[in-house]
């Protein structure tokens, strides 16, 4: 069963606690294309302008209108709309029924489509919810992710005048169920190589990239993907393990090495099969299935690969919800 967005009718009888499960959101249609890519370069927290009422506003409607054509490409082939939508309900009705003791509401809660903050924000202070836990679906922390998302869920409670007790979750990327899920997952799709021995099996951790210079103006979040790749391979015993970067955009320099030029070298270098785990993400969405599902594909069988798989991110895996499970719990009993 999957939740809608019945769960924001205000009129339903809702108990003090709401959980918000924060995701980046997604296009739910084609012509939503356009839209969501105006709200996430509207982001003030990843881009920061002088003068930004004026100038952030023609900076995100020039780059989404030139984007639009080849974002839109990406999600037709995924049958036209972002699975993080349905992906994100099915996690949060699984943690609403791993809770059922405590009797609190999970809502979704996306940054750059909808359910847009503020909607959750008005349900929530149109239900009465005077308690809060705020848990990002981003392990590791970054401004450009938990950071913007707690920033946002900030000015929405101020502009509609609701002060709730909120619990603000930043990192869990070293609960040990994340972590054994992560693991479980990876043992699982390498069984599916003609020759499945990890020995012959080369493994790729690949991370959402952030520009260098956020790194060096402090952000923690190459700290966090690190530290999650060596706990994860403390778990694994994998023998041939690289960390690597996707999805960069523009002309500054990213967080290297960027998992194309990894695949490029492996593939010159002989190695037959690939196998990539999507480490920053725990819901698939275009970046999981199209872009290392169907254009690294692409990519690794031109260099020669012979085997290349990525492994489903951990979505609604029994694993991950007693995690989250576990974090809501432990929120809810710290002392404020």
């Amino acid at each position: 069963m999957k939740r809608d967005r019945r769960q924001y009718n205000a009129a339903m009888t809702s108990p003090r606690t709401a959980i918000v499960l924060c995701n980046l959101g997604g296009p739910d249609s084609l012509a939503a294309v356009e839209p969501f890519l105006r709200n996430l370069f509207s982001d003030p927290d990843i881009f920061k302008f002088p003068l930004a009422p004026v100038t952030q506003r023609l900076f995100a409607w020039l780059v989404a209108r030139r984007r639009r054509e080849e974002a839109s490409r990406g999600y037709a082939a995924l049958g036209g709309a972002s699975p993080i939508g349905a992906n994100t309900q099915d996690q949060a009705w699984a943690l609403e029924q791993s809770l059922a003791d405590l009797e609190a509401r999970v809502f979704v809660c996306m940054r750059y489509w909808h359910p847009l903050t503020a909607e959750v924000v008005a349900a929530l202070k149109a239900g009465g919810y005077r308690r809060v836990v705020l848990l990002p679906l981003y392990p590791q922390y970054s401004l450009t992710t938990t950071g913007s998302a707690r920033n946002e869920f900030v000015r929405q409670c101020a502009r509609l005048h609701y002060h709730p007790d909120v619990r603000f979750i930043e990192s869990w990327y070293q609960d040990p169920d994340y972590l054994d899920g992560i693991v479980a997952s990876i043992k699982t799709a390498a069984a599916q190589f003609s020759a499945p021995d990890p020995a012959r099996i080369s493994l790729l951790l690949s991370a959402h990239g952030v520009p260098q210079r956020l790194i060096a103006q402090g952000d923690p979040y190459r700290m966090g993907i690190e530290e999650t790749a060596r706990l994860v391979c403390e778990r694994l015993g994998w023998p041939q393990v690289t960390l690597c970067y996707q999805s960069r955009v523009g002309p500054l320099e990213w967080l290297r090495p960027y998992v194309d030029d990894v695949i490029r070298d492996q593939g010159r270098a002989g190695v037959d099969q690939i196998l990539v785990y999507p480490i920053a993400f725990v819901s698939d969405h275009i970046e999981t299935l199209y872009e290392l599902g169907m254009t690294y594909a692409g990519l690794a069988r031109e260099v020669g690969v012979r085997e290349y798989h990525v492994v489903p991110a951990l979505n609604a895996h029994p694993a991950l919800i007693r995690a989250l499970a576990r974090i809501v719990r432990h929120a809810l009993k710290e002392e404020r």
